[in-house]
């Protein structure tokens, strides 16, 4: 038997998926405080995310910058869902992932067929959440879930694999494995790798959320985009109202091999015409019908009303949503976060942030410091994988305005130059019972060294103060001046004591803060 070479739509998957990557690879910091190519690029084409941010903003979210989406959108209606087929870089994922479970034999048989408008139920309880206050459109949009996964998980995991490979390399001593190592270790660092080594909170409930979405597969292939993609659910309603539909073209020509049926990925090809809902226009049929009987062809649209079974689901959906999202402790505007919860600078207010951030995790991976990672539950159900500050961790740098830039729904707003080195993103305060000047008289000035702004927000008064023993010692005591300090968290970040720091930053004024320690 000869070797089948790969079908045109295959080339098309891998060119696309190579070219997120590279848009990823390029969305990081590289020395330079602006981007040339961020990732935020094929956001524009979602739909979803306009969709979360018109129910975040009304009206406003009708401008130009979406007009990829509507682009997608139209063009689906006509071509049914080719965006999920051919160009979404999660379903190429999940086709690699069907295949490599099938030749492990870890793929079921029969193929479990799809359940009819789980995937609907799904984007409309999240609608309806989010109509409600309860935003987490984004949090299963495809495209956040990959690029989240890709910068919290597997960046990081290849990041460090990579450096130390190339740095035993390098360290080997060997005469021509240490020299190549070293300009690999050069080039790579221009390209690939970053700035620092990276690593995030959450990393392991994120790698268990995309090792799931990958191993349904097992079940059947496509089993996300079939059951509980809202985007392809989105995309689908759009493909139900155009004349598009993979037909048999002559019921005498169909013999009962049945193999359209059992080899379509979603399950369309058990009703003639295919459904265009689940059709993700994959042409699979076409090639494995060995009288090529089902083509694309153009009917007219059957809308109609759904089934009873279809109209409980998405009732039921609905009802869920609107019931989750109106749980005690679970709306943004009736949860108090901590006081040092801290946002990116350039932040919306809190309410606006959670309904405009689509989770994807752009602005974490272009951190040069490491300072953003996601939130579990401080900000509530509504902020699960939200962007929040951890200055004890990492520190957000100056002059930097790089997650601003990469925010594809302005959750995140752009900084100019001058103004991102005034925004205040909160206020430091010593904890005097474990600063070492004010528990030990012990002069300690890292926190003013490293203070970054122009006047320092960090002074020094000289005092008197009892040392361990009861000496009386003369010591520099830091104190912080408000008017001064922006909250970048570089001063918590250095500070030497192991464990917490004695200095930190929060959202309040030091006067508010009397049992903050």
């Amino acid at each position: 038997m000869g070797h089948r070479s790969p079908s045109p739509r295959r080339w098309v998957q891998g060119g696309l998926l190579l070219g997120f990557l590279w848009l990823f690879a390029r969305t990081a910091y590289r020395g330079s405080d602006l981007l040339d190519w961020p990732v935020h690029l094929l956001f524009r084409l979602d739909p979803l995310a306009w969709l979360a941010e018109f129910l975040a903003v009304g009206a406003k979210a009708l401008a130009w910058a979406w007009a990829a989406s509507f682009l997608l959108l139209l063009t689906t209606v006509f071509l049914g869902r080719f965006f999920c087929g051919w160009m979404c870089p999660l379903g190429t994922l999940l086709d690699l992932a069907h295949g490599t479970l099938r030749r492990w034999r870890l793929t079921r048989r029969p193929r479990l067929r799809p359940v009819r408008w789980t995937a609907l139920g799904v984007l409309a309880g999240l609608a309806a959440a989010s109509v409600l206050g309860l935003p987490l459109l984004g949090l299963f949009d495809p495209l956040s879930l990959l690029l989240r996964s890709l910068t919290l998980v597997l960046h990081p995991l290849a990041d460090g694999a990579t450096k130390a490979l190339l740095g035993a390399a390098e360290n080997s001593g060997l005469p021509l494995l240490a020299p190549a190592a070293a300009a690999a270790t050069d080039q790579l660092s221009r390209w690939l790798l970053s700035f620092e080594r990276p690593a995030f909170l959450l990393t392991g409930l994120t790698g268990v959320t995309f090792t799931t979405v990958l191993f349904l597969e097992a079940l059947a292939p496509r089993f996300w985009c079939s059951h509980l993609c809202p985007l392809g659910a989105l995309l689908g309603l759009g493909a139900r109202l155009g004349p598009l539909r993979r037909a048999k073209a002559g019921v005498e020509r169909c013999g009962d091999c049945r193999a359209c049926e059992v080899r379509c990925p979603t399950g369309a090809a058990d009703a003639d015409p295919a459904s265009p809902a689940t059709c993700i226009q994959c042409g699979t049929c076409e090639r494995v019908c060995p009288q090529r009987a089902r083509r694309p062809q153009s009917t007219a649209p059957r809308l109609g009303v759904p089934a009873k079974a279809a109209r409980r689901t998405l009732l039921a959906s609905v009802a869920g949503g609107a019931v989750l999202a109106l749980a005690p402790r679970i709306r943004a505007e009736q949860l108090e976060t901590a006081v040092d919860f801290l946002r990116p600078p350039g932040a919306t207010p809190e309410g606006e942030f959670l309904k405009r951030c689509i989770r994807c995790g752009a602005c974490m991976r272009v951190c040069p410091r490491g300072a953003l990672h996601p939130t579990l539950f401080q900000a509530g159900l509504a902020g699960l994988w939200t962007p929040r500050l951890v200055p004890r961790i990492g520190y957000c740098e100056y002059h930097c305005r790089l997650c601003g830039q990469v925010c594809p729904t302005g959750a995140i707003g752009y900084l100019e130059e001058g103004e991102k080195e005034t925004f205040v993103i909160g206020i430091a305060v010593f904890d005097k019972d474990r600063c070492l000047p004010y528990r030990k008289a012990q002069d300690c000035m890292v926190c003013e060294e490293h203070c970054p702004t122009g006047e320092k927000a960090i002074v020094f008064r000289q005092e008197i103060h009892p040392d361990p023993v009861g000496r009386p010692r003369t010591v520099k005591i830091p104190q912080v001046v408000e008017e001064r300090c922006i909250g970048c968290g570089i001063c918590e970040t250095r500070c030497p004591l192991p464990g917490r720091s004695a200095i930190r930053v929060t959202r309040e004024r030091p006067g508010d803060l009397s049992s903050f320690f």
